[in-house]
């Protein structure tokens, strides 16, 4: 039985941002730019074991005001120091590296780093951080950005999801150790599990819509009802990914493309999802175009290199921040076409 076309306002709404999964990393990886070539390994862990209302925090303070993505905002995230002054891996400091990692693409690593620095000294006095727990959070902090660099390369090449999930989960614990991996990537784990057992269900074809709608209902037990509607979209959006994906590995024509996706999703969907085709062909052909100018630049003999710095920099002006930022880590990680 062919299964029953989601209503056209969901359909809508899942062709909108079906664009994000094309555009962006994967979503279990987060979202943030990597920025350091640092390489690091195991990491110590602090104890976590004082109560909530031992800790101190650092209070949100403005960000830099020189020009930059983060202008006029404040700053997200905190470091919190348990009762022996040890500062605690948990996910609002994870917040506060992803703040500072927003301005990948537009400042140097080294500059990034100094940001996050100066403002952890900044409250150093108020909160008692001492200069061998700042050390803690900054090691914590080109842990989590080499990690995030090398989960990113992994999600890139690997061609499984699955596969990739499970390398990245690995390699989480092997730099980070048991305990702050489990801190900063539990619950999106546990997310990503649940979004995959869902996928798997709407995926299935052998499935007849009764069956399927009684596994939802076990998988989905302990969620409410607004988080079961999210996890729905989540696991109908996977399922056109996969689908557009399959779509590119097999050259499918736009006709066939169209006839698919509007039996599933409906009509108004499958235009919104053909739309998104032709923009991230056109998105494919800019990063195309910059990658052979980049190279033509950087095989320029006669240039100094504060030159060669001056028109790589330009190049990237074509490019809003955030597609300055996915550029930036496609280049990184030696995945512009040509690399």
């Amino acid at each position: 039985m062919r299964p029953k076309a989601i209503t056209i306002a969901a359909g809508l709404a899942l062709a909108a941002v079906v664009v994000a999964g094309w555009w962006g990393s994967s979503p279990w990886l987060g979202s943030k730019p990597l920025v350091s070539e640092v390489d690091a390994g195991p990491v110590g862990e602090s104890d976590d074991s004082a109560s909530q209302d031992e800790r101190s925090e650092i209070a949100s303070a403005p960000a830099s005001s020189s020009s930059d993505s983060l202008r006029d905002t404040e700053v997200d995230g905190a470091l919190s120091l348990d009762a022996r002054g040890q500062p605690v891996p948990d996910r609002e400091l994870r917040r506060l590296f992803d703040y500072f990692l927003a301005r990948s693409g537009e400042q140097s690593p080294e500059a990034i780093r100094s940001a996050l620095l100066g403002h952890l000294q900044g409250h150093s006095p108020a909160l008692g951080l001492r200069s061998e727990a700042l050390a803690t959070v900054l090691a914590w902090f080109d842990a989590y950005v080499a990690l995030e660099r090398d989960s990113v390369a992994i999600a890139q090449r690997e061609t499984e999801p699955a596969a990739a999930m499970a390398r990245v989960r690995a390699l989480r614990r092997e730099r980070l150790g048991q305990a702050l991996a489990d801190s900063w990537y539990a619950q999106e784990e546990r997310d990503y599990d649940r979004a995959d057992a869902r996928r798997k269900l709407w995926a299935d074809r052998s499935l007849d819509p009764a069956e399927r709608a009684r596994r939802l209902a076990e998988l989905d037990a302990d969620l409410d009802p607004q988080q079961r509607e999210l996890q729905a979209r989540s696991a109908q959006l996977d399922v056109a990914m996969q689908q557009s994906r399959e779509f590119e590995r097999n050259r499918t024509d736009a006709g066939t493309r169209f006839a698919q996706r509007e039996a599933l999703y409906g009509h108004d969907a499958a235009q919104r999802l053909a739309e998104l085709d032709q923009r991230k062909a056109q998105w494919n052909d800019r990063v195309r175009s910059y990658a052979a100018q980049r190279q033509r630049v950087l095989a320029d003999v006669d240039l100094s290199d504060a030159q060669r710095q001056q028109r790589l920099s330009g190049l990237m002006q074509g490019f809003d921040p955030n597609e300055r930022r996915r550029v930036d880590a496609l280049t990184r990680n030696g995945m512009l076409p040509g690399q």
